[in-house]
């Protein structure tokens, strides 16, 4: 008995040091409310198109997804607001990604290219592009086409900064595919 009692003291030292459990953490928030505010520079209107899905559900279609219809030869100042709309109050991402904006960035990618000319204003804390706020100018002629809004989460990975200003790594957040129009 005595040679098996180190054994059993060790069996019951492994038992019975509780291991804290290790949950995974989710750092993407739902996101059920996007909208696009387009501000003519010369007529000070604003024009605002909502992509809004109420329950987060990417395999229900939407309840709203407006085209984007646009003045052409016209510069816009274009601001986004990202939305939690389960949550009440509503909760407003867009805040977050204001404080974590050195880890997040807006890619837009417009077809055919000449449709709009989107350029990024504000910057993060390295001098890198966040996308909250732009400026697009409208092609002289009028088209139609296509809008892709993406929202790219950037951060860290093993101590390397990911975010370089690039669509490049990270995860996407958001990924919406407006129809647009330019009259």
């Amino acid at each position: 008995m005595k040679k098996y009692l180190p054994i059993l003291i060790t069996a019951i030292l492994f038992t019975a040091c509780k291991k804290d459990d290790v949950q995974p953490t989710d750092d993407n928030e739902l996101i059920t409310r996007v909208e696009l505010k387009f501000t003519d520079v010369t007529a000070k209107s604003t024009l605002t198109f909502t992509f809004q899905d109420k329950d987060g559900d990417p395999k229900t279609a939407p309840e709203k997804f407006d085209k984007i219809v646009l003045n052409k030869g016209v510069t816009y100042s274009v601001s986004i607001g990202v939305y939690d709309d389960t949550k009440s109050p509503v909760m407003d991402i867009t805040q977050e990604i204001e404080e974590e904006s050195d880890v997040h960035l807006f890619v837009f990618k417009t077809t055919p290219a000449s449709l709009l000319t989107t350029t990024i204003l504000d910057k993060d804390k390295n001098g890198l592009p966040i996308g909250l706020s732009s400026s697009v100018l409208t092609q002289s002629t009028a088209g139609t086409g296509k809008l892709n809004v993406l929202l790219k989460h950037q951060p860290e990975l093993n101590g390397v900064k990911v975010k370089t200003g690039q669509e490049a790594g990270g995860s996407t957040d958001i990924d919406l595919l407006f129809d647009v129009e330019v009259k």
